[in-house]
């Protein structure tokens, strides 16, 4: 799919998201804004990742270039490196808790007007934590892909140079993010993911700090994009500190970074509070 649609799909998920929250105007401005600085941010990590694994493959001469055990020492290196773990959770911390606090923050202001949301709180540390341990999780993605991508490449050649060629062939695609686990669409998918775990996890911390709301119901978004398992869930009423049981994982809101793959990527379901 073309990179203008992968947008396109991407501004309508937001919406429809944005929508299920209490926001006045401004504060939807803002959070539309943050949304699309994650977005940029997880472009900006990718794309670096991207050019220092493909600068590392350049490296290497004609013979381990189509020796597969070689080139996975490179990606294990690179994702050993700065890049692939501390600057990326750094990133995710700097992109999307500002999330989690307004989303929280909007939550609490609608339902009280004499409590204040602490951005200090343990909660929120806690979330951070649990969003950064979701890096190793699409670094083992991006090295997967790449693996296959290496491994046809040298099948597919004739011979040892034309076998080399087209594994730097695969990776100036990758760095490029023309092909690979480096391109937009994926940027996307990372960043619609941990946009929809921090707004929804914010959304829970409000609903406790209100001490208003006893409870939470799953809404399941429309469209055939959605998955059984989450049309399922729809309507599941839990206490706050309970979780969603949706498809094989316990979810304490839609998008937790505890769930299964299968169930938080992509995910657009939202929840609405319970109230005493």
């Amino acid at each position: 799919m073309c990179e203008y649609c992968w947008e396109k799909i991407a501004k309508a998920d937001d919406t429809e998201f944005l929508d299920s929250l209490a926001l006045n105007y401004a504060e939807r401005a803002v959070l539309e804004e943050l949304y699309k600085q994650g977005e940029n941010r997880i472009i900006e990590i990718l794309e670096l990742q991207g050019k220092a694994l493909h600068d590392a493959i350049q490296e290497l001469s004609e013979e381990l270039l189509i020796d597969i055990g070689e080139l996975g020492k490179v990606l294990v290196s690179v994702q050993n490196g700065d890049l692939f773990t501390v600057e990326f959770e750094q990133a995710v911390y700097d992109a999307f808790t500002p999330l989690y606090h307004l989303a929280g923050e909007s939550e609490l202001s609608a339902l009280s007007n004499d409590k204040t949301w602490s951005t200090k709180n343990k909660a929120a540390s806690r979330f951070a934590k649990n969003l950064q341990k979701l890096v190793p999780d699409m670094n083992g993605t991006s090295k997967d892909t790449m693996t296959r991508a290496f491994q046809k490449a040298i099948k597919e050649g004739k011979t040892p140079s034309e076998r080399a060629l087209l594994v730097r062939g695969i990776s100036a695609a990758a760095a490029k993010g023309d092909a690979g686990p480096f391109n937009m669409e994926r940027s996307i998918t990372i960043s619609r993911t941990m946009s929809t775990a921090a707004a929804n996890g914010g959304k829970v911390e409000g609903w406790k700090q209100s001490e208003v709301v006893t409870g939470k119901k799953w809404r399941s978004s429309k469209g055939d994009r959605t998955r059984k398992s989450h049309k399922k869930a729809n309507g599941q009423v839990r206490a706050l500190d309970e979780p969603f049981e949706v498809g094989k994982s316990k979810l304490m809101f839609p998008g937790d970074p505890s769930g299964r793959a299968e169930e938080i990527i992509r995910c657009r379901c939202t929840m609405q509070s319970v109230l005493k």
